[in-house]
C-alpha cells in the first residue's frame, strides 16, 4: 500500500504540474494575440516643410488614438530618440523619410520606413530608373519602400509603377486633395491604378495616409491636415519589427475620413470575410472586387463575406459607409485562394 501511495501522489504531483505548465502556455499566447494598431506612415514636420516641430507633431498623434506614427520628412531622417519618452505606453515611433527626387522637376517620392540610416536621392535618367534607384536605397537602408502619390502633378503611370521592383506598399489615398485620388477627366484615380496593377499580376498593398503638413490655422482646401487617412494594422507586438512585417504581408487595412472600423478580417481557402464595426447609426455598403476593378459581390450586413469560386485573380474589399467615409482591405491573390 505504502508503495501504491506514493505512486499515486507522484502521478498527481505530475498531473498538476502538467496543468500548471499548460496554463502558463496558454496565458503566454493569449498574451501574444495579434492586435490592431492604428497609425500613419507619411507626416513632415519643421525639420522639412511642416509647420509643427517634431514633438507637437508626436503630440498630436499620441493624442488621437495612434499606436504608431512614422515621421517622413523630405530628405530627412529626423532623429527620434528622445520624441517617445514613455517607452511603456502604448505607442511607438517608427524612423523615416521620404525620399524626394525629380527628373525635369517631376516630383518621385519615395517612403523609407523603419530605415536605419538617412537616404539620400540617387536620381536616373528615366522616371522607372529614378524611382527604383531610390526604392533599392530604401531597402538597403534595412527599410521598406512605399510609392507615394503618383497622380500629384499625374507624375507617373500606371505603366511605370509596373516597372518598379521589391515594392511592397503603394499610396491609394493621400488625403491631400492635390493628389488627385479620383476618376475623372479621363485619367484614373488610385483606385483604379491599383486594380490595373493587380489585374497585370503585379502585387502590392494599398495604403491611406495624411501626407500632413499643417497643424494650425483655419481649414481650407490646400492644406494637409493631419487625422484624414490612416492605416490599421494587425500584429502580435507593438515593435517596429512587427509592424513591418504585418505591413510586408499586408495584414492591416486603410481607411478614410471619419474612418470605417474593422474588427476582424479573416480569410480562409474558403472565403474572405469581415466584421464592421458599428458607429453611430451607419450603414454600410460592402465591395468584394476582383479583375479590373469588377464589383464581383455586395453585402450590407456587418458580418460581409465572398465565397471563393477558385478562378479568381484576386479579390479584396471596400466598406463604404453612408458618412461618405470609406475602407479598403488588402488583396488576396488567386494562387493562394486556389492553395
Amino acid at each position: 500500500m505504502p508503495g501504491k501511495k506514493k505512486h499515486f501522489l507522484f502521478l498527481l504531483f505530475i498531473t498538476v504540474i502538467s496543468i500548471v505548465v499548460l496554463q502558463v502556455s496558454l496565458s503566454s499566447q493569449q498574451s501574444q494575440e495579434a492586435r490592431w494598431y492604428k497609425g500613419q506612415t507619411h507626416a513632415h514636420t519643421t525639420n522639412s516643410d511642416g509647420d509643427e516641430l517634431p514633438r507637437r507633431v508626436v503630440r498630436w498623434y499620441l493624442d488621437h488614438n495612434y499606436q504608431f506614427l512614422v515621421i517622413s520628412d523630405h530628405n530627412k531622417l529626423t532623429d527620434i530618440t528622445y520624441l517617445d519618452t514613455d517607452k511603456n505606453d502604448d505607442f511607438i515611433l517608427i524612423p523615416g523619410e521620404e525620399v524626394t527626387d525629380y527628373l525635369d522637376k517631376i516630383p518621385l517620392h519615395i517612403n523609407g520606413i523603419n530605415i536605419k540610416k538617412e537616404v539620400a536621392p540617387r536620381h536616373g535618367k528615366s522616371k522607372v530608373e529614378t524611382l527604383q534607384n531610390n526604392i533599392d536605397a530604401v531597402i538597403e537602408a534595412g527599410g521598406i519602400a512605399q510609392v507615394n502619390h503618383p497622380n500629384w502633378q499625374w507624375s507617373f503611370s500606371t505603366d511605370e509603377i509596373q516597372g518598379l521592383k521589391n515594392v511592397k506598399l503603394l499610396e491609394i489615398y493621400n488625403t491631400n486633395k492635390d493628389c488627385n485620388n479620383f476618376d475623372a477627366g479621363g485619367s484614373p484615380g488610385m483606385e483604379t491604378v491599383w486594380d490595373r496593377l493587380l489585374s497585370r499580376g503585379f502585387q502590392v498593398y494599398g495604403v491611406a495616409s495624411d501626407d500632413t503638413h499643417n497643424y494650425e490655422g483655419e481649414f481650407r482646401a490646400g492644406r494637409a491636415y493631419p487625422g484624414q487617412g490612416w492605416i490599421v494594422v494587425r500584429a502580435r507586438i507593438l515593435t517596429p519589427g512587427a509592424i513591418v512585417e504585418a505591413l510586408e504581408k499586408g495584414d492591416f487595412y486603410a481607411t478614410v475620413g471619419f474612418g470605417v472600423e474593422l474588427d476582424d478580417i479573416v480569410i480562409t481557402p474558403k472565403e474572405y470575410r469581415l466584421t464592421i464595426h458599428q458607429q453611430y447609426d451607419f450603414k454600410y455598403t460592402t465591395q468584394f472586387i476582383g479583375k479590373d476593378g469588377k464589383v464581383l459581390e455586395e453585402d450590407f450586413g456587418l458580418t460581409p463575406a465572398y465565397s471563393f469560386k477558385g478562378d479568381e485573380m484576386y479579390i479584396r474589399a471596400k466598406v463604404l459607409s453612408s458618412s461618405g467615409d470609406f475602407a479598403i482591405t488588402q488583396p488576396v491573390f488567386g494562387y493562394e485562394i486556389r492553395q
